[in-house]
């Protein structure tokens, strides 16, 4: 029953040395990973997570993210992360996010668009399938700020690339939705260094697959944009919009 169930669903964590960048803060890697563990772990609590929709052969994909940072917490702050269901549509669905510090200051905020795929055709679900998902939206959204739209006038030059390993696979058979942020963040410090993110939209198009390679590019002009195509079918797999806060 509904009233058995967590609407708004919070984690408490702590800033381990596993969790540390190089600057002593949560890396950004480490941010994405808790933001996605406590979408699984509520979807689990409410009666669609993995466990329920993959009886039907059905899977929960992260379509795309926006997460705006006032700060990273620090190694051994602690931090939690609440989440909650909140807009649908035909076949997508939002959470939203919040990471507060021991104060209940905000850290930073994101919201997120998914989808739910059958895992054999790979062909989208209508979110009606899911009735009882309605039962759980929250009108509160946690970030206004839009998605952003690749612009296909971009030029784009090459970065670095990489090759989709055993260790980077999920549950799903691709590359894990966390392992894009091992990726980005790579990027990130290859175009503007140690300097902190303020602000990422990022956009999955394509599934990366075991033994696929990836080339990440940058925009021309310190645009902001970075994208990774796979090399084999010379597609865009995916693409974010990344803002740096003022030195």
């Amino acid at each position: 029953m509904t009233q058995d169930k967590k609407k708004i669903w919070e984690e408490y964590h702590e800033v381990s040395w596993e969790d540390a960048n190089i600057d002593n803060h949560l890396s950004l890697t480490a941010l994405d990973r808790y933001l996605l563990q406590a979408a699984v772990n509520h979807a689990e609590h409410l009666g669609f997570g993995f466990s329920d929709t993959s009886k039907e052969d059905l899977s929960w994909v992260l379509f795309r993210i926006n997460m705006q940072i006032n700060r990273f917490p620090a190694w051994k702050e602690k931090y939690s992360v609440l989440t909650w269901p909140s807009r649908v549509r035909a076949l997508t669905a939002f959470r939203e996010f919040e990471i507060r510090d021991e104060k209940y200051d905000l850290l930073g905020t994101a919201t997120s668009e998914w989808s739910v795929i059958n895992l054999k055709t790979r062909r989208p679900r209508r979110m009606s399938s899911l009735s009882h998902l309605y039962d759980y939206l929250t009108e509160k959204v946690s970030l206004e700020k839009p998605f952003f739209k690749l612009d296909p006038q971009l030029e784009f030059e090459e970065l670095f690339s990489v090759t989709v390993r055993y260790s980077d696979m999920d549950m799903n058979g691709h590359a894990n939705a966390g392992k894009y942020f091992d990726w980005l963040s790579d990027a990130i410090y290859e175009i503007y260094g140690n300097n902190a993110v303020a602000f990422i939209s990022f956009n999955y198009f394509q599934e990366c697959l075991l033994g696929d390679t990836v080339s990440f590019q940058k925009s021309k002009g310190n645009t902001g944009y970075i994208r990774g195509v796979k090399d084999h079918e010379n597609k865009t797999a995916f693409w974010a919009k990344v803002e740096m806060k003022d030195n």
